[in-house]
């Protein structure tokens, strides 16, 4: 209802100048933080006025109310690659409107904030934090709300959290803080979540460790467990997981409730699917970390079973726009017309080096590239690998890198590859030759040894039968119009796993280290993302590359070496297509001319 009541006041408030607005924030009792019509009618209020330094001042108190300050920090409204709004750079007079603000403010709730941003900017002062924590202090003794109204409660948190971290940066009223909220455990000012949170927040961020205040957190916390309900319980059973390592105490007990927890969610409305997965999988972590192994066996059982309910349906859309449309087959005629000239004008070894040089990989991924929305902070997105195992190293948004591999790249190897082979100009035997003759494949590693044996690699041998098979089925396919599955399997497990090869021989021919050291003095090879991350092979190897590594043979995509080397890969997940995209790898990689450095 206060948010209501508030809109309500917001949607019939006008300022007929900066007087009211003076007057309206002094008045202003609301204790939400959420403000949404304010900055609107300071915008309409300065449109009105054609005198600069008005219009200045309403900007400024327009930038103040978008400033939004949470755990200490400042948390622009908007944000959009470089772009943010609002930044103290729109403060453009030395601060001085709002320190003239700060001054004369008296209600603690906006007073609190003119204090603090200026902190935050660079007039930060010992006087403005402590200004700020005093008016923190008073804003939140004075608040009064219903216990369940959990809008508020959000808002006495982040409160509480900035007057927090301001008392512990310069130690002013830290100890009055942290004893307030010991008062607020006994009664019901604020809610049990609410109460959960804040110890949470104070346990992590405490400058120096306090044991008997953890020990009260504990004891309070643990006490809750026999009446706390559902969400509530697992919240303080995170919380005591967290102050047990704090004190130094073991968290196993705690783990083990959680992932009981956990299962005892399931029973819920008969939960199946993802769902269920989602809690078999938290449950099965937290008894692996209480070392409870009876339950680790039985969780583990019960997720295998669980994986047969999760239905992992592709979604496919069409694009219905008229100009989209016609843009792609402008695009799709222009590209299949070039591939068609170098294929049927150009030598085998001119379309091989077409396929190595030219730009049709995808840029590799980065933290801008991937889609945000305020949609993530409200949803779990789950990422399943092809055994139907959680992928926590994905973010389960969408990822332009795949439909720009699975639209683009992908369409015009396989034109290049369709229209070589009509041509007679992609063959077995041509791609051998060219393996052969221009790539470091050609070299020759092997070496004779101290017992007159032949040591080493011939990797043209080595990757003969491989491609062979390919070529095999590949034409049989394409005379007979069919695809079958089977055909593909043995020249991908083979050219998958020879490949890692390859890769270990290139980083000792260039000197980049393939082998580490463990601490128990044993020695381990590199793991295959940690060779892609090497310097020497990142200097040498294009970015666009490296990326379609990754993609092809790391946890970042197909994952294709540990989904073959396991076992993963069903008939059906092998094809023409898999091996299109690994012969373009080999190929690239190939694509350097070496000397051999044998071990001495």
């Amino acid at each position: 209802m206060n948010l209501i009541n508030n809109l309500k006041k917001n949607i019939a408030m006008q300022f007929t100048d900066l007087e009211s607005y003076y007057t309206y924030l002094e008045e202003d009792e609301n204790f939400s933080i959420l403000d949404f019509n304010t900055p609107k009618y300071l915008k309409i209020l300065g449109d009105s006025s054609s005198e600069t330094e008005f219009k200045k001042l309403c900007f400024y108190e327009q930038f103040f109310c978008d400033f939004s300050i949470k755990k200490g920090e400042h948390i622009p409204k908007h944000q959009s690659g470089d772009y943010k709004y609002p930044t103290l750079d729109l403060f453009d007079d030395n601060f001085q409107y709002l320190k003239k603000r700060a001054a004369e403010t008296i209600n603690p709730k906006y007073k609190s904030r003119y204090n603090h941003i200026l902190w935050l900017s660079p007039q930060k002062h010992y006087n403005y934090a402590k200004q700020a924590i005093e008016s923190y202090m008073t804003l939140l003794e004075n608040s009064n709300f219903a216990v369940d109204d959990n809008l508020l409660n959000n808002s006495f948190r982040t409160y509480f959290e900035n007057l927090f971290l301001l008392s512990q940066s310069i130690n002013y009223k830290s100890a009055e803080t942290i004893d307030y909220f010991i008062t607020l455990l006994s009664g019901s000012k604020i809610s049990e979540f609410c109460k959960c949170a804040i110890m949470k927040f104070i346990v992590e961020n405490i400058k120096k460790s306090d044991a008997v205040l953890f020990e009260k957190f504990f004891d309070y916390a643990n006490s809750q467990l026999e009446i706390a309900e559902d969400r509530l319980l697992e919240s303080f059973l995170k919380l005591l997981i967290i102050i047990s390592q704090k004190l130094k105490k073991s968290p196993a007990i705690f783990h083990e409730k959680l992932g009981d927890w956990h299962i005892s969610q399931l029973k819920k409305e008969d939960r199946q699917g993802f769902v269920a997965h989602h809690f078999y999988l938290n449950a099965l972590e937290e008894y692996r970390k209480a070392n409870h192994k009876e339950k680790v066996e039985q969780t583990s059982v019960m997720l295998e079973k669980a994986k047969k309910t999760i239905d992992l349906k592709k979604v496919t859309f069409e694009i219905k726009d008229e100009e989209i449309l016609d843009k792609l087959g402008q695009y799709w005629k222009i590209t299949y017309d070039i591939i068609k000239q170098i294929v049927t004008e150009k030598s085998s070894k001119d379309i091989y080096e077409y396929l190595i040089v030219e730009d049709f990989l995808p840029k590799p991924n980065s933290e801008e590239d991937t889609p945000k929305s305020g949609l993530a902070d409200l949803v779990t997105t789950m990422t399943f690998d092809i055994n139907k195992n959680v992928n926590k190293n994905k973010s389960g948004m969408i990822n332009p890198y795949y439909l720009h591999i699975s639209n683009f790249t992908f369409r015009q190897i396989s034109c290049v590859f369709l229209e070589g082979i009509k041509e007679e100009k992609i063959t077995f035997q041509s791609l051998i030759d060219y393996l052969k003759n221009y790539t470091w494949y050609g070299t020759d590693f092997t070496y004779v040894d101290n017992n007159n044996e032949k040591q080493g690699f011939d990797w043209i041998e080595l990757l003969t039968p491989s491609l062979q098979v390919f070529f095999n089925q590949i034409e049989a396919d394409i005379k007979t119009a069919t695809s079958h599955n089977q055909g593909y399997i043995v020249a991908i497990d083979s050219l998958v796993l020879k490949f890692e090869g390859l890769l270990r021989e290139f980083s000792r021919a260039i000197g980049a280290q393939t082998i580490e050291f463990k601490a128990d003095g044993t020695e381990e090879r590199i793991s295959f993302d940690k060779l892609l991350d090497n310097e020497k092979i990142t200097d040498l190897i294009p970015a666009n590359d490296i990326a379609f590594f990754k993609y092809l043979f790391t946890s970042e995509g197909m994952n294709l070496r540990n989904n073959i080397a396991h076992c993963f890969y069903k008939t059906e997940n092998y094809s023409s297509g898999t091996m299109l995209l690994l012969i373009v790898a080999l190929l690239r990689l190939g694509n350097y001319r070496l000397e051999t450095k044998l071990d001495e």
